[in-house]
């Protein structure tokens, strides 16, 4: 029995000093850790799900900011300050740090583009491809009659809207200056040279017209799969509902528009790719400098002494010193009626049944 009670101890003296293993850092809880940096990253390509994904990383923010709070380690230990320790800690790198990272990774994949030919920012091919499909989409029949007169329109309406945006952007005040180049992208056709954006625009008009003579020619050779096999699926549709009208214009203009879209979804994509780089370079970097650097350095002996200087001056200690001298009182007034009372029975006084001498 006694060797059965020692190896009993022993093992748990091993548990006890083995390393200690976090409960939630298993492959599910880790996942769900950073799966608001992955909806940050994908927020190019799919807003919804990237805002979606911003749900589980609450969940396991409450677990573990609960399970730092139960326990310290492996040691049933609750502790508010530990708990608020680690909400800082967590607050800084899933929610501020490691998103900013991401998203400043998706902003320097733009002007890296600028290295091509072309020399504008992937922002300025973005707007152009808008206005592109702008155009399309407002187009008459006879934009798209001919070459010249695709370009030409494309061409002019753009120049308008750059003359537009510079008088703007120079007529403004400031705050709306600030508010329109942080969270809009009016100001992207100015980012670059014009002469510039307008070669672009022309190169792009090009290719696209080339796609219009392509579907005439049922040369699907010249056009990228996914948007000829869709002009396919739409042509039945738009004879349904056009009948006696130009069913092939409108198909056609809806190939075009698509095809500007899939040029947008590709930058998008580079963006996403540039936001998953910064998380794979930066998550562990940021997390041991805000832990060994930040939190132990600045913010952890901040709360101890909030939490020091709060508890001494507390009401609460005083009511719990109270009630230990009230708790002390009362056990050495037990005591003392005890011995007199036993004292009372060794010289025959009472008896220990409490009957009468």
């Amino acid at each position: 029995m006694p060797s059965t009670i020692i190896s009993s101890v022993d093992t748990n003296k091993k548990k006890h000093t083995g390393k200690y293993k976090d409960p939630l850092n298993k492959p599910l809880p880790v996942l769900m850790s950073y799966s608001n940096e992955i909806g940050t990253a994908i927020s190019e390509i799919a807003p919804k799900l990237g805002a979606a994904l911003w749900a589980p990383t609450f969940m396991y923010l409450g677990a573990d900011i609960y399970d730092k709070y139960k326990n310290d380690k492996d040691n049933y230990n609750p502790s508010g300050k530990r708990a608020f320790k680690r909400a800082i800690f967590q607050g800084l790198t899933s929610i501020i740090a490691l998103p900013v990272l991401i998203f400043a990774g998706q902003c320097t994949v733009s002007p890296l583009t600028k290295i091509d030919k072309w020399g504008i920012s992937g922002n300025a091919k973005d707007a152009v491809y808008k206005h592109t499909k702008n155009v399309i989409d407002q187009a008459h029949g006879i934009a798209l009659e001919s070459y010249e007169n695709f370009k030409n329109i494309i061409v002019e309406s753009l120049e308008n809207k750059i003359k537009t945006r510079k008088h703007e952007k120079n007529t403004s005040g400031i705050l709306k200056k600030i508010y329109n180049k942080t969270f809009t992208h009016r100001y992207t056709l100015l980012e670059s040279d014009k002469s510039k954006i307008i070669a672009f625009a022309e190169y792009n008009a090009k290719k696209t017209y080339n796609i219009i003579e392509a579907l005439k020619n049922h040369d699907k050779k010249h056009v990228p799969w996914k948007i000829y096999k869709k002009y396919q699926n739409t042509i039945p549709k738009m004879n349904e509902m056009y009948k006696e009208a130009d069913y092939s214009y409108y198909a056609t203009r809806t190939a075009l528009k698509d095809y500007q879209m899939s040029l947008i979804f590709k930058n998008k994509i580079l963006k996403t790719l540039g936001g998953f780089g910064a998380l794979i370079l930066f998550a562990n970097p940021v997390n041991d400098f805000v832990d060994k650097q930040i939190m132990k350095k600045f913010i952890s002996p901040g709360i101890d002494h909030i939490y020091k200087a709060h508890i001494n001056d507390s009401r609460i200690k005083a009511i719990f010193n109270n009630m230990n001298a009230s708790s002390t009182s009362s056990y050495k007034n037990e005591t003392t009626s005890n011995l007199i009372q036993k004292l009372k029975i060794q010289h025959g006084l009472t008896s220990k049944a409490g009957g009468s001498p």
